[in-house]
């Protein structure tokens, strides 16, 4: 079920700048002009672009500050650059010049992180467990195959899925599994 993430760069994030994170290395990296490398050699334009957009950020400066108790830029820059702009997804971070945070940091393995879901882009909160039922009912395992993938019941995988129709704001599969592909998942 896991992947490297990292190996993964959608074709559209060429048409404008992406950062991610690569758990791996645990470095960041920048993709622009079709070019991948590590965040802190990519050009000074570049950075500024990001440190700009952090700045702008003010909930998530007051989150640093408040919950994680950060008040240093550099280190409030590292965590915001990974968990809220951190994702490999399909919409670049950097657009004509705008900024557009990801819808679900994908790059993020950390599920015991007590982050998870408030200070990073993982708007709906999912947790490791509730990502990986969606991958594999997305994948077109049935349910009764995805509790036996998942080791939990049948029962219980489809309280599990009732909670994340409910996380989502779906009404029905149909819909859960739309909202997970907006989210990137």
């Amino acid at each position: 079920m896991k992947r490297n993430r990292t190996a993964i760069i959608p074709a559209g994030i060429l048409k404008g700048i992406e950062s991610f994170f690569d758990e791996t290395t645990q470095q960041s990296w920048v993709i622009f002009d079709g070019t991948a490398m590590p965040f802190h050699e990519a050009p000074g334009w570049v950075q500024r672009l990001f440190a700009n957009a952090f700045m702008n950020d003010k909930w998530s400066r007051n989150y640093l500050k408040t919950k994680m108790h950060i008040t240093a830029f550099s280190e409030g820059f590292e965590w915001w650059l990974k968990c809220r702009a951190g994702g490999l997804d399909n919409v670049p971070d950097f657009e004509n010049g705008r900024f557009v945070a990801d819808g679900y940091n994908n790059a993020c393995t950390d599920y015991d992180c007590p982050h998870r879901g408030r200070f990073c882009s993982l708007k709906a909160g999912l947790k490791n467990y509730e990502v990986a039922t969606i991958s594999a009912l997305k994948a077109g395992f049935t349910i009764e195959q995805t509790a036996t993938m998942l080791f939990v019941s049948v029962a219980g995988l489809k309280s599990r899925i009732e909670k994340i129709k409910e996380k989502l704001g779906a009404r029905n599969m149909a819909s859960m599994m739309a909202r997970a592909a907006e989210l990137g998942i």
